[in-house]
């Protein structure tokens, strides 16, 4: 199995680089970004990396195995092809006689009992180049440790002489005037209490809630006022229009701002008309006989069935440069018919429709830059006939207004 070893081999050193490397006819191996997490069952701490997964329906050739393999070889490209589906066929064979495939340091692939293609990643390779020699860490957990709160110890002689100290009693003593002070002390004077008027009124606060009731309404007061003055002199009670001017309660309004609409009718004569707008204004036909003797029906068929074969041309465009998995590589960017799902001027709305559109089953890839934009693919064909089916299965199942644009 050298061709195995060989597909093997360009598959883990492509994963390295892409996030997505479809084996024709048989799935594509798309990797998904991880951060760094803790297993705590095994107390291992694992670095950054990509999850590796298998999607079966991501079959189409997009050409990225097929180049990488004439390259490594260098046989021609019709040549990989044709290997790669040798390869291919004799790994269903194997999986039709209940074998597993296996593809070194990437996973191995095998049917289950209900003839549904599964896949163990190889877990030995991370494919994260920003993780490059960061390897798994194990470590012990930290175990926390109760500290006892401090008992202070106290004497019973202190407890004893704080009870004392408490409950004893204080006995207050009076002794006696002498008799001599008592004789020549002054009686003492008799105050009257103060006559009923003369007693305080008494006063009752005002609660917080109420007093801020006040004054929000005193606060209202003045702007309903002023709002129902703005109401008044301005248009917006007859029409509903009101303009910045109009809060100015100082500006005098006079006749000539007044808006009244205009009732005269406008009419323009054919000749005052250039010559091309004229000719149409002369032989467009009146409602009624559009509706007559126009078929709608058949004319929204032949347009659909002209506008599905819509080729748009374009003269030689250089690709864009594959610095990510979202651009697409030279060999697929060169062909000469592009399915375009859209044009976005902000990048990370086009790597969004690549995502999406991944996920269900299409080859598409950012194929350039053009005029500032970002122009997204569903799939990219050498020949025309293949690219205008595809095309109109797109229109009818995904997106109405694909287009088709032909590089020469």
């Amino acid at each position: 199995m050298e061709n195995n070893q060989d597909i093997s081999l360009l598959l883990s050193e492509l994963l390295h680089h892409y996030d997505c490397v479809i084996v024709p006819e048989l799935g594509g191996f798309v990797t998904e970004y991880r951060s760094a997490h803790i297993d705590k069952a095994l107390n291992i701490i694992h670095p950054p990396s990509k999850d590796l997964r298998f999607n079966a329906q991501l079959k189409k050739n997009d050409g990225l195995l097929a180049n990488a393999l004439s390259q490594a070889k260098e046989i021609s490209h019709e040549a990989a092809n044709a290997q790669i589906k040798e390869e291919v066929d004799s790994y269903f064979s194997a999986l039709d006689e209940g074998r597993t495939v296996r593809f070194e340091k990437v996973g191995i692939l095998y049917l289950d009992s209900h003839k549904n293609m599964q896949f163990r990643a190889d877990d030995s390779v991370n494919y994260l180049l920003d993780s490059f020699r960061l390897k798994k860490v194990y470590a012990s957990p930290v175990t926390e440790i109760a500290v006892p709160t401090p008992v202070i110890e106290i004497e019973s002689n202190m407890l004893e002489k704080e009870a004392i100290q408490v409950t004893e009693p204080t006995i207050l003593v009076e002794e006696p005037a002498p008799v001599e002070a008592q004789v020549n002390e002054p009686a003492p004077v008799a105050i009257s209490e103060p006559a009923e008027e003369e007693k305080p009124v008494p006063v009752v606060p005002i609660s917080e809630r109420s007093s801020g009731r006040r004054w929000m309404a005193a606060a209202l007061i003045p702007l309903l006022l002023y709002l129902g003055f703005v109401a008044v002199r301005s248009d917006v009670v007859r029409d509903g229009n009101i303009q910045i001017s109009d809060l100015n309660p100082f500006k005098k309004v006079t006749d000539s701002q007044i808006y009244s609409p205009r009732t005269d009718r406008f009419e323009m004569l054919i000749e005052s008309l250039p010559e091309i707008a004229a000719m149409e204004l002369e032989v467009s036909p009146t409602k009624e006989i559009i509706e007559e003797e126009t078929d709608w029906d058949k004319i929204k068929e032949e347009f659909d069935a002209k506008n599905s074969e819509i080729i748009i041309e374009e003269p030689t465009v250089i690709p864009a440069k594959a610095i990510n998995t979202y651009v697409a590589p030279e060999a697929i960017a060169s062909m000469e018919f592009h399915v375009i799902g859209g044009c976005f001027g902000e990048i990370d709305n086009a790597e969004r429709l690549v995502d999406r559109l991944r996920q269900k089953g299409f080859s598409a890839y950012i194929m350039d830059f053009h005029k500032g934009l970002h122009r997204v693919t569903y799939g990219n064909y050498p020949d025309r006939a293949e690219a205008l089916q595809d095309l109109r299965a797109i229109k009818e199942g995904e997106q109405a207004d694909a287009w088709l644009l032909r590089k020469k």
